[in-house]
């Protein structure tokens, strides 16, 4: 699917335009903050081909599409009119108590941080390329090349609070260049002068602490948030025709003298503070952080808590030039691209196959969402075998404290971030992670997924010809008498058919409760799929079962965790024992209602006795009307 068609797929389960209001983006994730995130379509946007998961997180609405997200959001921003930001409204996780004041501090920090990674990435990684040529001697120390390349690679972290400064004036609705200039102030070579000089610096007979805000973090992302609140009361205060000169005048006087009086050293204290005591903490239990953390990483990527390492990675990196969870976090990438790599080899699913094979050589070269969300997380079992290949890699990595030069990804893709001292360890770390990730999923195994089964045909003699999921590589006949024992299972719902292992129930996804299909309805009815009997109408109305006439089990499972609902917005026509025809209504429900009480309403058709059949062969795709043929039933 083009990356357009994703786009444009994405945008309406969002809940419409409307609903967005600010769209970025990091390595493999759009990230979106929405006015109303109970409008967004999760289980639909899931089913999408070509995304890979999506999760709410910090508030945010996150979708994972891999290595193609930029394209996507590209494309995304262009259905938005390229508009970013729809307004200033509050955020929409509006959750309180401790759980929303988490959410909402994740949320800041990956708005903060995620944009302006790219330009970490970029200077950790040339970095790294000069730790390699002047190691070799391939570049003297005392030429101008090198002292030009170590220019280029040293500026984004010199000018850290610019770019910091403009990311969070845009997640604090503040002007981004107003933010910029005062972000310049703190690092005007002037004012580093005049605070290292040897008199006592004052503003207004205030004293100013002298600081070097030169490669800051805490510092400016406080002052920009105490300017977001100075526009505000501002732009209450000054007459609109006045405000194009007073407020930036004020604003840039303002916030400039809090920030070097108060907010400054109290961030640079409180951002040193936080570094060295991670690296106090890393130096003397080092191995035991790595442990843990790159035992626990995929947990926490799925949830996307990662972004929360990253104050403390970039205030390390600016105050030590030198920063240790990347390379917990490579080892953990390594561990996944070992797991993924044994899937590749050991399923029998060619399809399957193809996918694991790409995401094993995505994740060796950094990009580890599709192993994580295609292949591990899918199958359970090859998921423990990263976690713990992943724990003792990072054991390695923290046990010969290896440091990293920026913030990127890897292996292959992070290579020069590890140059240096300990880029043996670096490989030794990785190595450890993938070979037990490896054969650890060898060793344990985990259930294949089954071939998709091939169209059956039925021919003129009666004859069925098609595969079994015993083994889908050899072709079956089966003959039989009685042309019944093909049953066509119409469709009870008018709306859109989803693959049922897109389905967000684990149950129902990995078939456990019976083959089938599932519709995501577009109005609020079920009608019977069968000529049959009611065999059981559930307490809670959210679910019947109806046997056909000619044997097949039929379960219609309205919306997934419905059953909490306790029968709301649910009702019933049918009883236990009532013999119906193909389309006699069963169930009317609320769809809107459903889904305001938080739950989705894809409905899973599932035939419950399979096992007594050939096969279930899904009919339709796309849009689908009630009584349109929906499967058939073999044997």
């Amino acid at each position: 699917m083009s990356n357009q068609k994703i786009a444009r797929e994405i945008l309406p389960l969002l809940g419409g335009e409307e609903n967005v209001k600010d769209v970025t983006h990091c390595v493999t994730r759009l990230r979106l903050t929405l006015k109303d995130n109970e409008k967004a379509d999760k289980a639909g946007i899931q089913a999408i081909q070509g995304v890979m998961g999506a999760t709410v997180n910090g508030g945010q609405f996150q979708i994972i599409v891999g290595d193609k997200v930029s394209d996507v959001h590209s494309e995304f921003i262009k259905l938005l009119g390229n508009r970013q930001v729809a307004d200033d409204s509050s955020s929409a996780s509006g959750s309180k108590g401790f759980k929303g004041i988490l959410n909402s501090f994740f949320n800041v920090i990956s708005s903060i941080f995620a944009p302006i990674i790219p330009a970490i990435i970029g200077a950790g990684l040339l970095k790294g390329i000069i730790t390699l040529l002047s190691s070799f001697e391939l570049v003297s120390l005392e030429s101008s090349t090198y002292k030009l390349l170590s220019v280029f690679a040293d500026a984004a972290f010199y000018f850290l609070p610019i770019l910091l400064a403009f990311s969070t004036a845009k997640k604090f609705n503040a002007n981004q260049y107003v933010a910029g200039a005062i972000a310049g102030v703190l690092i005007h070579p002037n004012l580093g002068a005049l605070l290292n000089g040897e008199s006592p610096v004052t503003l207004l007979g205030i004293p100013i602490t002298s600081v070097i805000y030169a490669s800051s973090v805490l510092p400016i992302i406080l002052g920009v948030w105490f300017m977001s609140y100075v526009e505000k009361i501002l732009k209450r205060i000054i007459p609109k025709v006045l405000q194009s000169i007073f407020l930036p005048l004020l604003t840039l006087l303002i916030v400039s003298s809090i920030i070097l009086i108060a907010l400054g050293p109290a961030g640079t204290l409180i951002g040193n503070g936080i570094a060295v005591g991670f690296i106090s903490l890393y130096m003397n239990y080092g191995w035991l952080a790595g442990l843990l953390l790159g035992g626990f990483y995929p947990l926490i990527v799925i949830t996307g808590m990662h972004y929360g390492f990253l104050p403390v990675m970039f205030q390390s990196l600016s105050k030590y030039g030198v920063d240790f969870i990347m390379g917990i976090a490579v080892a953990a990438n390594s561990g996944q691209a070992g797991a993924t790599l044994a899937v590749y080899l050991k399923t029998k699913n060619k399809e399957f196959k193809a996918v694991a094979g790409t995401a094993a050589l995505n994740a060796i070269i950094g990009i580890t969402e599709p192993a994580l969300y295609g292949v591990t997380v899918k199958l359970k079992k090859p998921l423990i075998a990263a976690a713990i290949a992943g724990g003792l890699g990072s054991a390695v990595m923290g046990w010969f404290k290896v440091g990293a030069t920026g913030i990127g990804t890897g292996p292959i893709a992070g290579l020069p971030f590890f140059f240096g001292s300990t880029f043996l360890y670096f490989l030794i770390g990785c190595a450890v992670s993938f070979v037990v990730g490896f054969v650890l999923t060898l060793i344990i195994g985990f259930e294949d997924i089954p071939e998709r089964k091939e169209a059956v045909a039925v021919s003129s003699n009666n004859t069925i010809t098609g595969t079994i999921e015993s083994d889908p590589r050899a072709p079956v006949t089966v003959q039989f008498n009685n042309p019944d024992r093909v049953q066509p299972i119409l469709s009870p719902i008018h709306g859109e058919v989803v693959e049922l292992s897109q389905v967000s129930d684990p149950a129902f996804a990995a078939g456990m409760m019976g083959k089938g299909i599932a519709i995501r309805p577009t109005t609020g009815r079920a009608v019977s799929p069968v000529k049959g009997t009611v065999a059981t109408v559930f307490k809670k109305k959210h679910a019947i079962v109806v046997v056909a006439d000619s044997g097949a089990e039929i379960l219609i499972h309205i919306g997934i965790d419905t059953v909490k609902l306790n029968g709301q917005h649910f009702e019933t026509h049918v009883e236990v024992g009532q013999h119906v025809e193909a389309g006699d209504l069963l169930v009317e429900f609320d769809i809107e209602q459903i889904k305001k009480a938080g739950y989705d309403t894809v409905t899973p058709i599932i035939v419950a006795n399979y096992n007594d059949y050939v096969d279930v062969n899904a009919e339709s795709i796309g849009s689908i009307d009630e009584k349109d043929p929906l499967m058939k039933v073999i044997g």
